[in-house]
C-alpha cells in the first residue's frame, strides 16, 4: 500500500492547479469514446460523472440531452464545473460514494487512476451498485501494470487488460463487456496509451 502522502500529493496537485489542469482538458474531443458508451443506454438514461474534474464530459452528455449528475473529490474542480456545466457537483471520493441503483450508465474517464490498487475493486463495486440493472460502467486508466508517482506528485494506479479482469472478478452481479487499449483522444492522441474498459450491471 502506498503511504498517505501520496494521496495528500495528488489532492494538493488538483488543489494547487485546478485551473490549468480543468483548461487543459477542456478541448480534448471525446466523441468516438462518448459513442461507444452511449450505446449500452437507452435515451432516458441518467449518467453519472464519476470523478469530473473539469467538467467536460458532463457537460457532453448534458448537451445530448441527458440528466446528469457529477462528483468529485476535488472542491476546486468542483466549483469550477459547477460554473461551467450548471450541474452541481458534488465533493465526495470515490470510497466515500454510496448511491441507490439510479443510473443508467456511470462515466469513469481518468478518475479511478488515482484510487489505490486495494481499494479499487471496493470503488467499482459502488458505482456497479448504483446502476440500474444492464447499466454500463465506462473505466480508464493509462495502461500499464504497476503504482507510481508522478513527477507532479501525483499518485497513478495503471491498469493493462490482465490486471483489470482479475480487479472485476471481485465485482459481484457485473460483466466486463468491452476492453480496449487507445492512444489518447482528439489533440492529444498518440501522446499516451490508456486501457478502456465498459462494464455492465447484471
Amino acid at each position: 500500500m502506498v503511504a498517505d502522502s501520496t494521496e495528500s500529493g495528488t489532492d494538493q496537485y488538483y488543489r494547487d492547479h485546478a485551473l490549468a489542469y480543468a483548461e487543459s482538458t477542456l478541448g480534448v474531443d471525446m466523441s468516438e469514446i462518448y459513442g461507444r458508451f452511449l450505446g449500452y443506454l437507452p435515451r432516458s438514461a441518467k449518467i453519472l460523472d464519476a470523478g469530473s474534474g473539469s467538467g467536460r464530459d458532463t457537460l457532453a452528455f448534458k448537451n445530448l440531452g441527458y440528466n446528469v449528475d457529477a462528483f468529485d473529490a476535488s472542491p476546486a474542480l468542483c466549483a469550477f464545473s459547477t460554473q461551467l456545466t450548471g450541474v452541481p457537483a458534488r465533493v465526495i471520493t470515490f470510497q466515500d460514494f454510496e448511491s441507490e441503483p439510479v443510473y443508467g450508465g456511470i462515466w469513469a474517464c481518468a478518475s479511478l487512476l488515482h484510487v489505490q490498487a486495494d481499494e479499487l475493486a471496493d470503488a467499482i463495486c459502488r458505482l456497479v451498485h448504483a446502476l440500474k440493472p444492464e447499466g454500463a460502467l465506462y473505466m480508464s486508466f493509462k495502461h500499464g501494470s504497476g503504482e507510481r508517482l508522478s513527477a507532479d506528485g501525483r499518485f497513478y494506479l495503471d491498469m493493462n487488460g490482465d490486471r483489470l479482469r482479475a480487479v472485476v472478478n471481485d465485482v459481484a452481479d457485473a460483466h466486463l463487456s468491452e476492453i480496449w487499449v487507445s492512444h489518447g483522444e482528439g489533440s492529444r492522441r498518440g501522446q499516451d496509451a490508456w486501457l478502456n474498459a465498459i462494464l455492465v450491471r447484471t
